[in-house]
């Protein structure tokens, strides 16, 4: 058996925490001296302490972790909170990245400072309608990647070959908060079979102000300052009658996949009544 400074110094756990286990009977010791009060531990009890320390990793409160190893939980019950928390834990992780990212784009964008010219050439085109296969979600931007693997799915089972780039159609939400209402699209040559989730749609022709610039579809993109300052230089207004939209190339670049993006936004000359 081992002294409690000696478990301490072979688990790498404080003989603090180890005696505040005790209290809690998460983990008592194998053997207490009754005249001394030393505490015992034994190699064997590494496994429950690794448990214990696991269970805290992911989160569970100690008063959960003691009643996970009363009801002596099975291995397969306890894979499956592992990679339920696993899966929260990385849902978390996720949006803190999102929310990184965005922080950095703006910071960027504030230390542009006002008064400078776009820095990305705005040019003003027709584009003309187009027939779609589309699903549409309220949905977070770290989710289009998926939908656009899920969407070549329903094509490659309709028969048609996915060789247009895709697309995301950005609808406007007012009673969204951190969700986006988004239709992820994929220009087809013909009408494929609709279902609950997917359906053959056109997309009206409008004219856009157009930018093409690198960026992923999960990641905000800084270009909408650019937009907004050739917009208001230019004599234009935003077509609210009309969703902007984002058509995104996939390209290889060094080994790693990168995307040719061109953001449409709708306008309308100044003046004119939608």
């Amino acid at each position: 058996m081992f002294k409690i400074s000696e478990f301490s110094k072979l688990s790498q756990v404080p003989a603090k925490t180890l005696r505040f286990y005790d209290q809690l009977e998460l983990l008592k010791p194998a053997y207490t001296d009754q005249q001394s009060g030393y505490r015992y531990y034994t190699s064997e009890q590494l496994l429950q302490l690794h448990r214990i320390l696991a269970f805290k990793d992911l989160g569970f409160t100690l008063e959960q972790i003691r009643q996970l190893l009363h009801d002596n939980v099975s291995p397969a019950e306890i894979r499956g909170m592992f990679r339920l928390k696993q899966a929260e834990v990385q849902r978390l992780v996720q949006s803190e990245m999102e929310r990184l990212t965005r922080i950095e784009a703006r910071l960027h964008q504030i230390e542009r400072g006002g008064g400078e010219l776009p820095s990305h050439e705005v040019l003003v085109k027709r584009v003309a309608p187009i027939m779609v296969l589309s699903l549409r979600e309220t949905t977070s931007r770290a989710s289009i990647p998926g939908l656009f693997e899920e969407i070549d799915t329903y094509l490659q089972w309709a028969g048609v070959p996915q060789t247009a780039p895709h697309m995301v159609v950005w609808h406007s939400c007012l009673e969204c908060e951190s969700s986006i209402n988004l239709e992820v699209a994929c220009p087809i040559p013909h009408q494929v079979p609709d279902s609950a989730r997917y359906r053959t749609n056109v997309l009206p022709e409008m004219t856009v102000a157009s930018v093409t610039h690198i960026s992923r579809p999960e990641l905000e993109s800084a270009v909408s300052v650019d937009l907004g300052s050739w917009i208001e230089m230019n004599g234009y207004r935003i077509n609210d009658e009309v969703p902007s939209r984002e058509i995104y190339t996939p390209m290889q670049e060094d080994g790693k996949q990168i995307y040719v993006t061109e953001s449409q936004m709708p306008i309308i000359t100044a003046g004119v009544a939608l």
